[in-house]
């Protein structure tokens, strides 16, 4: 978890009506733990969630405590963004590359001081390190503005490029930056296979960063730098929007000016950096007394938001409207607004409370099952995995040998924004061959199982599941290998015989391939993968696999009657 080190004068200076120790007290309240407090240092350590990046800074957290205590409630105050004649000209050729750059300028008469610099480079790879992926899916460049002449053109270029690379004393090219300096090799595989790379230069020419590795000397910032150039590049637009926000409603609370640029990108068009619009959202009154278990007025529910920061107002006799700050990307829905409201109430004033229910809980039967499943499984030598239950459409049709899936097969989701997360899993198999194929590296034989959730789509919409898959890689591994596996598992756990019968799957090699029948109803595949699916995963052993329907198994085994174990 990211650390943030905030000053104990400024929360002293921010809060003179509140002791000290009252405010620490309130920390863990607003999801801050607390990592150490240094007297000598004059510090404290806190410890923040990734979902709340504006925590990435001292000022960020204030600015939450003040919503807290009641010294500043509803959105964040700030000054109006001043237009200017700055342009950033994006090239069509990023369009494949690292698409979005969104900045803004900043201006103030007095200079950063030492203390700036380094809480915005802290937060600045916080921010890196979460939202960014490491840099991945976005990266930020913090400017010197004054020595910069606009247009500054976004544009690729081929590694023979020199500039000089902060903390670098020569000029080197680009691909001397990604082999020789530390910053370069360690996200240069971001990079990797690329012959041209993103490049931000100005118009006299002179590179101004790198992205995402490195940033130029030429706009190197330090104790003389009052007026400063913000960007962000990124693969993901949201993440980049987020990192926009955050930055500039820390640079307001700096007391920087803030100075809109043009983004000028010929697949985007014209676009206004930064865009702070609030995020509005609705939620239902009974919604969120039902769920926190109060009574709570409309009027109450919008004094919790204020308090969080956010404003409130009444839709209608049943709903509220919520207004929150741009950088509060981490408010989906509904469920969130209802732990704003939570924060806003403050959790110590729910008091619990025994449930009127007087039943003896206990396991429920599948668990017993899963137990008794895994304890067979580990002591026939596998290894339990455990895998996302979300997975890219492009992984699914490699496990099938590149098939065309079938229109009503698959189970698509909507507005996706990570290329990797794009369909629920219908069943374990593509996840257990893609976690085979990042383990080629390892001793073999690999003997890997897991119990994970399905998903399959009918009529009346998606329905979850559990399946069982086993997989065993090796050189010499065969059908009858992975079938005396099956037939241990079920005779141990359940005692029960199943049947086989030959079947042909896309992803099974053909002939040694087979459907597992329970009480002549089925509830698998066992076999051994198809060469086709091997070769698309780069893998170079044989692989023998089964998965069955556990829940189509239980039902069959009626374990609720049986009281299973």
């Amino acid at each position: 978890m990211p650390v943030v080190n905030v000053k104990l004068s400024a929360i002293k200076n921010s809060f003179s009506h509140v002791t000290i120790d009252k405010i620490i007290q309130e920390l863990p309240y607003l999801g801050l733990d607390i990592e150490g407090r240094d007297e000598n240092a004059g510090i404290i350590r806190l410890e923040f969630n990734p979902n709340r990046p504006d925590f990435s800074s001292e000022n960020g957290i204030i600015r939450s405590l003040r919503g807290l205590f009641e010294t500043e409630i509803g959105l964040p105050q700030i000054n109006d963004i001043k237009p200017t004649q700055y342009v950033v000209q994006v090239d069509e050729a990023m369009r494949d590359v690292r698409p979005f750059i969104y900045s803004f300028a900043t201006k103030r008469s007095n200079p950063l001081t030492n203390d700036e610099i380094m809480q915005l480079i802290s937060m600045q790879e916080d921010l890196h390190n979460g939202l960014g992926r490491k840099r991945r899916k976005a990266s930020i460049g913090i400017h010197n503005l004054d020595v910069l002449t606009f247009p500054l053109r976004y544009i690729l270029s081929d590694k023979h490029k020199k500039f000089q690379p902060l903390d670098s004393e020569l000029p080197l090219s680009i691909e001397d930056v990604l082999l020789q300096t530390q910053t370069g090799r360690t996200y240069s595989y971001i990079l990797e296979g690329m012959e041209m790379v993103p490049l931000l230069i100005d118009s006299q020419n002179h590179v101004v960063s790198l992205p995402p590795i490195v940033n130029s000397s030429y706009t190197r910032v330090d104790t003389s730098t009052s007026n400063l150039l913000v960007e962000v590049t990124a693969t993901n637009a949201k993440y980049a929007k987020q990192m926009i926000s955050i930055l500039a409603y820390e640079l307001n609370d700096m007391e920087f000016s803030l100075l809109s640029i043009v983004t000028d990108s010929p697949y985007q068009g014209k676009l206004l950096s930064p865009d702070l619009t609030p995020i509005i959202m609705d939620a239902k009154i009974a919604s969120i007394n039902d769920l926190l278990g109060t009574n709570l007025s409309p009027q109450d529910i919008i004094k919790c938001l204020e308090k969080c920061r956010c404003n409130g107002s009444v839709k209608d006799a049943e709903s509220i409207v919520c207004t929150a700050p741009s950088y509060r990307g981490d408010l989906f829905g509904p469920q969130d607004l209802c732990e704003e409201v939570l924060l806003g109430y403050g959790i110590r004033n729910l008091l619990p409370d025994y449930p009127y229910t007087k039943l003896v809980g206990e396991k429920n039967v599948h668990s017993k099952a899963f137990e008794k499943l895994r304890q067979v499984m580990i002591g026939l030598g596998f290894i339990e995995i455990v895998n996302p239950s979300i997975l890219s459409e492009t992984l699914f049709k490699m496990s099938l040998a590149n098939l065309d899936l079938a229109a009503d097969d698959s189970i698509l989701i909507n507005s996706i924004e990570n290329n990797n997360l794009e369909m629920l899993r219908m069943r374990l198999y593509p996840s257990m061959v893609n976690t085979l194929s990042v383990n080629i590296h390892e001793k073999y034989p690999q003997k890997l199982f897991e119990i994970g959730k399905v998903f399959k789509q009918d009529g009346s919409g998606v329905t979850e599941g559990w399946s069982l898959v086993a997989a065993i890689a090796h050189d010499f591994t065969d059908f009858s290998e992975i079938k005396s596996t099956l037939e241990s598992v079920m005779k141990f756990c359940f005692d029960i015989d199943i049947q086989t019968s030959a079947t042909t799957k896309p992803f099974l090699l053909k002939g040694h391939s087979a459907l597992v029948s329970l009480k002549n109803s089925p509830i698998g595949c066992i076999g051994e993968v198809h060469p086709q699916v091997l070769e698309n995963f780069s893998m170079r052993t044989l692989v023998s696999i089964f998965e069955i329907d556990l829940s189509s198994a239980f039902e069959l085994l009626d374990l609720y009657q049986r009281r299973f174990l």
